[in-house]
């Protein structure tokens, strides 16, 4: 996915659990646009730059365990939810899911047929 619908992804998401949790509309209150600020730099940083899967699917991550924890709580509300603000949105993310699960099987089939091959 690239960067800029990935960011856009997580502030929808944000925005999403800060209207459910903190009643904010409009606006992100204060907690929450301090977590969107820290995903937006994080995400710029990102060393697989449009090469990278979701965070959940990474190799590494690269936040901090309090806003790691932070935006767990936002994605566990906010995913189901998504079907009914951004259906759109919510249907790419699973198929994107599928996708990277789908190759990830793949290549561990084929390391593990070449592990084989050694021995």
């Amino acid at each position: 996915m690239q960067k800029e619908k990935e960011i856009e992804v997580v502030k929808l998401m944000i925005d999403v659990y800060c209207r459910g949790k903190h009643k904010h509309k409009g606006e992100l209150c204060e907690e929450c646009e301090e977590l969107w600020q820290y995903a937006k730099q994080r995400r710029e940083k990102c060393p697989f730059g449009d090469e990278k899967t979701f965070c959940n699917n990474c190799k590494i991550h690269c936040y901090k365990p309090s806003m790691r924890e932070k935006i767990s709580k936002v994605m566990r509300y906010s995913g189901p939810r998504m079907m009914f603000y951004h259906p759109i949105i919510a249907f790419r993310h699973v198929a994107e899911t599928m996708k990277y699960k789908r190759i990830n099987k793949k290549k561990e089939k084929e390391q593990s047929k070449n592990v084989e091959e050694k021995n």
